[in-house]
């Protein structure tokens, strides 16, 4: 049975540092959702028909923002770059990923700079609730360390009193002439068994084990709706467009929508799986705390 439980805390473990290891990466990764850009050759039929290898491409996140890119011919040789590729802090005017024409000062209509209202907000909103799903599963990491060591210390402790046996007692105490003392006298766990390993954790536990599941349960429900908002904003409302972003080379350069990558499709989906695995386990192994019902 110890070796059960021991394995299993190994797995919740295993599961928080997963969770934990990929909300981290999909905080700080760019590769939210990617904008590929193609040099339309002559004679190519139109429609991305012949588009095979990218020349350049651009990363977006809540976080990070790149301006459009830019062509360069020289000799039939053709070369593209994406300028000011940066990382955004998560809050200030003018200082995040998303920013109004309002805060930039630029009225150009078609300004890549610029982003609507719509967008930003969504972006703002993403960027926060990603922060949030980090600080959240990461504490239930925290949390887990001790209960995790105070499992394996407790588990593996040797009994310190074992019961002599009863008819060797008997014996003795008739050879010595005095009476058998009961068995109900005797100290330690019967037949040297172990006693239960709940009853050696702090009374305490309990609550530190419903704080962990509320930390896991809330950092995976956030990391979902920054996954939800992260598809709208980095996605389907995404700035530039197509158009926007080919609009200086329109002639020599065909640009996809932005499409989910890695951070938004991979790391996302790993974190809140896990730590919804793990805070099932968790309420499956540990000791939750007997609230009274009110009614």
């Amino acid at each position: 049975m110890r070796r059960k439980a021991a394995v299993t805390s190994l797995l919740i473990f295993a599961l928080s540092i997963i969770s934990t290891t990929f909300v981290l990466l999909a905080l700080t990764s760019k590769r939210w959702s990617v904008q590929k850009y193609y040099l339309n050759k002559e004679g190519d039929l139109g429609f991305g028909a012949g588009w095979a290898d990218p020349i350049c491409h651009a990363n977006k996140s809540p976080f990070y923002r790149c301006e459009p890119p830019v062509l360069t011919i020289l000799n039939d040789v053709a070369s593209c770059n994406v300028p000011n590729c940066q990382f955004y802090q998560p809050y200030g005017r003018n200082k995040t990923s998303c920013r109004l024409a309002a805060e930039t000062k630029d009225a150009e209509p078609n300004s890549v700079t610029n982003a609507g209202e719509q967008e930003c907000q969504d972006v703002h909103y993403t960027g926060n609730l990603q922060i949030a799903a980090s600080v959240f599963i990461t504490l239930g990491l925290i949390l887990l360390i001790p209960l995790t060591l105070a499992n394996f210390l407790l588990g593996v402790e040797r009994p310190k009193h074992t019961t002599p046996n009863p008819a060797a007692a008997t014996i003795s105490t008739e050879e010595a002439g005095t009476e058998p003392k009961a068995a109900s006298q005797t100290t330690g766990p019967l037949n040297g068994h172990r006693s239960p390993v709940s009853k050696k954790f702090s009374p305490w536990t309990p609550h530190l084990v419903f704080v962990l599941l509320a930390f896991l349960y809330l950092g995976a429900i956030l990391q979902i709706l920054a996954q939800f908002l992260g598809v709208i904003s980095m996605t389907i409302i995404a700035t530039p467009t197509q158009d926007q972003a080919i609009q200086s080379n329109i002639d020599n350069l065909g640009a996809t929508p932005w499409i989910i990558d890695k951070a938004l499709s991979t790391y996302a989906t790993i974190a809140w799986t896990s730590a919804l695995a793990c805070a099932g386990l968790v309420g499956l192994v540990y000791r939750t705390p007997r609230f009274t019902k009110l009614i």
